[in-house]
């Protein structure tokens, strides 16, 4: 199985694995281990700020709606 080269030090992955809901496991299973894994988002934004990006932004660019954040710590 393909992985993220970053996923020891995503902040995303490390918060969010974990997460039973459906729309995290499948970000995980598409971005952080599946086919879009170099469309993400958050790799970008490393690579153009020398950074990671906060934990709660998502793949996609967009951040975490604030409702979830709480249930997936």
């Amino acid at each position: 199985m393909n992985e993220c080269e970053l996923l020891a030090t995503c902040g995303f992955f490390q918060k969010y694995q974990s997460s039973l809901d459906m729309a995290c496991r499948g970000f995980v299973k598409t971005y952080c281990r599946g086919e879009k894994m170099d469309e993400c988002r958050r790799k970008e934004y490393r690579r153009q700020h020398g950074k990671s990006p906060h934990d709660d932004m998502l793949p996609t660019g967009q951040m975490m709606p604030r409702e979830y954040q709480q249930s997936a710590r």
